[in-house]
């Protein structure tokens, strides 16, 4: 047995052992220091095995922390004042800072330890190197599996193709090409050529093919993801009339969690945004045997907004409605119940509070988040956002991402915000006020007492749900001995 299995069977012995936070903690920054360590030097085994001693710290701090709070020995807060305990222990007591703290309680609330043991050894058997993101993975691919192979929609395929045709990578390959271009063998040089004047004509054609018979969303103020639907309901389907049959009612409805993988199909091809933007978790509405509907949710905007619905104290509560979708056969009430039942099925995962926003711009109203007693808290603030000069539109939270190049293990430069932002600025990037704000709605789920708790720390004010002009597409006309007029509801 080496001295590096020695001392991993003594850490996991130390922290079966060990009852309180301080001492975790301790294990967890050691390990911590070990795997940063054995990256210097070379020494993979013993990165992973101080990348599991750290990760099993964190989760069982998690649990400490979560059972201290239970039991009143970690001081907390009633309606934003500290509650009086008689031994107040404070997360910067304990070194501990907030954002670790919600992340290590959520992940010790996850799952069960027999599971959890199967997700690191997973983690580890797929992606070789050991990390927090990689266990993650695992855990959604064993906690919800995917029971058959993802065939990808036409829609997926085309995302990918776009993600391809921008590729950064390609255009910095090309780049020193051609900045190197003296050192080329002419054989490989004039292949190259031929290659590119072949791929200008190609893509000539396939763009004159897709312009042909394109059509922009309308300015009319009709839904864009009603748009959406009723352009997939021209489209044929053998199974229409068995799937509207068990779509007549909820009987056979059932709402539950599925992969990302298979939500990605619906979501790219049946919401109009076409992506699953930030979704960590995915649940289905099936009626019958038939995917009817997706709702997911992910991460708000930044750990400060969290902060900011019902105080910091309830911040780890908090989660996004971030993509939903329902299709044109499903019953018209689909949308409500898919909502109302994922949400219910979070507080599961101790998302309790639910930020959900509904853009004007996209003709959006926020029907269904009324039709689940969402509350609505106005419009969103203005945010910044930069053009760069290709055209393409990014949210200036970006910048900070671009301050640091860290790929392939190495850090090739770090810049500040401020620098970083005139280099956008010298490179013809143009930074302005997006005044498209959003309407902001929250929900709040879960027990009497979590929802009387939650209401009351609500910091966000609770205004009248807004109204929209109307507009000639909302009526229709039916014809009939005793006409009706129908008002049609737009998507979330």
């Amino acid at each position: 047995m080496t001295v590096a299995l020695i001392r991993y069977d003594a850490a996991r012995r130390a922290l079966a052992a060990a009852h309180r936070v301080d001492e975790v903690k301790a294990i967890r920054d050691k390990a911590e220091a070990v795997r940063v360590y054995a990256k210097q030097a070379g020494d993979f085994e013993l990165q992973n095995q101080a990348a599991e001693i750290r990760i099993r710290a964190e989760r069982r701090a998690g649990e400490l922390l979560g059972d201290m709070q239970t039991s009143g020995e970690r001081q907390a807060k009633e309606r934003g004042r500290p509650k009086k305990v008689s031994s107040p222990t404070t997360l910067p007591k304990l070194g501990i800072t907030r954002d670790q703290s919600s992340k290590w309680q959520r992940l010790a609330r996850m799952i069960d330890n027999a599971t959890f043991d199967k997700a690191v050894a997973q983690a580890k058997e797929r992606d070789g190197e050991l990390t927090a993101a990689g266990l993650l993975r695992a855990i959604r691919e064993i906690v919800t599996p995917s029971q058959v192979v993802i065939e990808p929609d036409i829609n997926v395929v085309a995302a990918e193709l776009t993600r391809d045709i921008e590729s950064q990578s390609r255009k910095a390959k090309l780049e020193t090409v051609v900045r190197l271009r003296s050192r080329l063998n002419p054989t490989i040089r004039k292949k190259l050529i031929l290659a590119l004047k072949n791929a200008k004509g190609d893509l000539g054609h396939f763009e004159a093919e897709l312009l042909n018979d394109f059509r922009e969303f309308p300015t009319n103020g009709k839904c864009h993801q009603r748009i959406v639907r009723e352009m997939m309901a021209e489209q044929p389907d053998p199974l229409l009339s068995e799937k509207k049959a068990v779509a007549t009612d909820f009987k056979k409805a059932t709402v539950r969690e599925i992969s990302l993988a298979q939500a990605r199909d619906l979501i790219v091809a049946s919401e109009f945004l076409g992506n699953l933007g930030s979704s960590e978790f995915a649940f289905g509405l099936f009626l019958g045997k038939y995917l009817a509907g997706v709702a997911c949710f992910g991460s708000t905007a930044g750990t400060n907004v969290k902060a900011s619905v019902c105080g910091s104290e309830h911040a780890d509560k908090v989660i996004t409605l971030t993509r939903g979708c329902c299709l044109h056969w499903a019953h018209p009430h689909s949308g409500s119940f898919l909502v109302s039942a994922a949400c219910r099925e979070m507080t599961r995962k101790g998302f309790h509070v639910v930020i959900a926003y509904a853009d004007p711009e996209a003709g959006e109203r926020g029907v269904i988040l009324r039709a689940c007693n969402f509350s609505y808290c106005g419009m969103t603030s203005p945010t910044e956002k930069f053009r760069r000069p290709d055209g393409k539109v990014y949210d200036a939270r970006n910048v900070h991402l671009l301050t640091r190049d860290r790929r392939f293990g190495r850090l090739k430069y770090k810049r500040t915000r401020a620098e970083q932002k005139q280099l956008l600025i010298e490179q013809g990037c143009e930074f302005f006020k997006d005044t498209g704000c959003k309407h902001r709605f929250v929900g709040i789920f879960g027990d009497r007492r979590a929802k009387r708790i939650l209401r009351a720390a609500l910091r966000w004010e609770v205004l009248p749900y807004p109204k929209r002009a109307p507009s000639p597409e909302d009526r229709v006309q039916v014809v009939d001995p005793a006409p009706t007029t129908f008002a049609a509801a737009s998507a979330p």
